[in-house]
């Protein structure tokens, strides 16, 4: 049971048979794997990361459900709906969902998610008008509440979210020295020694050496045009010296 909160963070990661949430508003709820149904009620400005049997919502306005669902999401007396993809992860989080039994013997391999399939009992003309899903560039971040976690539901409807975790593993795992790299808001770009040598073909580079170039051979020039000038120089002064030594 989650009732009467407001601007909360609320995790429930483990497996339960069922999941009741009334009265919460500008907050965020993950809910790890209910077997059976999860049911929110008069809820407003929230967003909900949630792998369940069956989702049904009432009375409830500007909420955005991240979700893997079994059967039809139902939403009823709701406005302003959203719906996407599942896209949270933690340690454990796959025998939640075998315990809750979300998924077959791999639960990588289900197929069943419904989280699109929205159902609502105040539009039986399905004008969409309460509800919509969010567009693939609107889908949210995996979300991992206790660290860098697998995500575990890899489905053609959250493939979005485990390209992008996918994508930033990958580019964390192939930096090449620490001082050519960093991280920048939710992905990771990666600057290395061989991209800085591709670098050596850009304009730039191609300047930076004809001025280098140039200068190492007026640097050459000056030193023999000294080396010559201080070679007449103690040539001049060579009878002077053989006067003095012999002393006349």
């Amino acid at each position: 049971m989650i009732d009467n909160c407001n601007d909360c963070t609320l995790l429930v990661l483990d497996h339960c048979a069922q999941a009741q949430i009334d009265n919460v508003s500008d907050s965020k709820i993950f809910i790890g794997a209910s077997a059976d149904s999860v049911f929110v009620r008069n809820c407003s400005n929230c967003t909900f990361t949630v792998a369940c049997g069956q989702l049904r919502t009432r009375d409830c306005q500007n909420c955005t459900f991240n979700l893997y669902c079994k059967t039809e999401p139902v939403i009823e007396t709701s406005s302003n709906m959203k719906f996407g993809p599942f896209n949270g992860a933690y340690p454990g989080h796959r025998g939640d969902l075998l315990d809750a039994e979300l998924g077959g013997e791999d639960v990588s391999d289900v197929n069943d998610d419904k989280w699109q399939n929205v159902f609502d009992f105040n539009d039986p003309s399905k004008t969409g008008e309460n509800w919509r899903l969010l567009q693939p560039d609107e889908h949210q971040a995996l979300w991992c509440p206790l660290g860098k976690a697998e995500l575990c539901i890899i489905l053609s409807s959250s493939d979005v979210v485990a390209a992008e975790q996918q994508k930033v593993d990958a580019e964390k795992d192939n930096v090449v020295d620490d001082d050519y790299s960093y991280e920048e808001s939710k992905t990771c770009t990666t600057f290395t020694k061989d991209e800085d040598q591709k670098k050596e073909g850009t304009t730039f580079h191609k300047i930076k050496a004809f001025v280098s170039g140039g200068w190492s051979i007026m640097w050459t020039a000056v030193c023999s045009v000294k080396e010559f000038c201080l070679g007449l120089f103690f040539k001049a002064f060579q009878p002077i010296n053989k006067m003095l030594a012999s002393g006349e």
